[in-house]
């Protein structure tokens, strides 16, 4: 007997076919760690766990029983959080592995892989494969897919980490999203002159 096909979520796995309703991009929580670090004034976590709380139960309330989180490194991605909201929610939550970059990695991979002053391997693609493959951060919840962004123009940073995440694809099939500004990623539009 075949077992059903699952999806890796913030509570473990789920069969795929148990996932009812899904909202395809929709952020638990999107911050700057460092800023929220350093002006502590500016966030206070119980209130904030608990607004989440609110609205993702509103959510469930209508019908949808999944959502797929796509913040990553960059976008203040804290696993541990998403799942304390998650206890006390009955909803879905799955997780991504990637960095969101309008230009330039993180600093740790300017200096960290092929190319670098440091160098050695693909950073960015270990930590991709680690997270799909192991967990996040030794929580032990796994990332299900991967996320990057070409917001403004394919920077050599950009490229990087969309190359890092394709490498990642190709050693766990795990599916990719992009993040696009249609705005700034269509073709010019040419006009005839007067």
């Amino acid at each position: 007997m075949t077992s059903s096909p699952s999806v890796h979520t913030v509570r473990g796995p789920v069969p795929v076919a148990d996932l009812g309703t899904v909202l395809m991009h929709e952020h638990v929580f999107v911050l700057s760690e460092e800023f929220r670090r350093n002006l502590p004034e500016t966030w206070d976590e119980e209130e904030r766990v608990a607004d989440a709380v609110t609205r993702l139960k509103a959510l469930a309330a209508t019908g949808a029983t999944t959502i797929v989180d796509p913040t990553v490194i960059g976008l203040g991605r804290d696993v541990r959080r998403v799942a304390l909201v998650n206890e006390q929610v009955d909803l879905h939550i799955i997780a991504a592995t990637g960095i969101y970059t309008l230009a330039d990695v993180p600093d740790f991979f300017r200096y960290h892989g092929p190319g670098t002053m440091l160098g050695g391997p693909e950073g960015m693609t270990e930590l991709f494969v680690r997270e799909l493959t192991e967990g996040i951060a030794d929580t032990g919840i796994r990332a299900s897919y991967l996320k990057c962004a070409v917001e403004a123009e394919l920077t050599p940073g950009v490229e990087r980490v969309m190359r890092a995440v394709a490498q990642a694809h190709l050693r766990t099939g795990a599916p990719i999203t992009v993040h696009t500004n249609a705005t700034v990623c269509r073709p010019p539009v040419h006009r005839a002159r007067a």
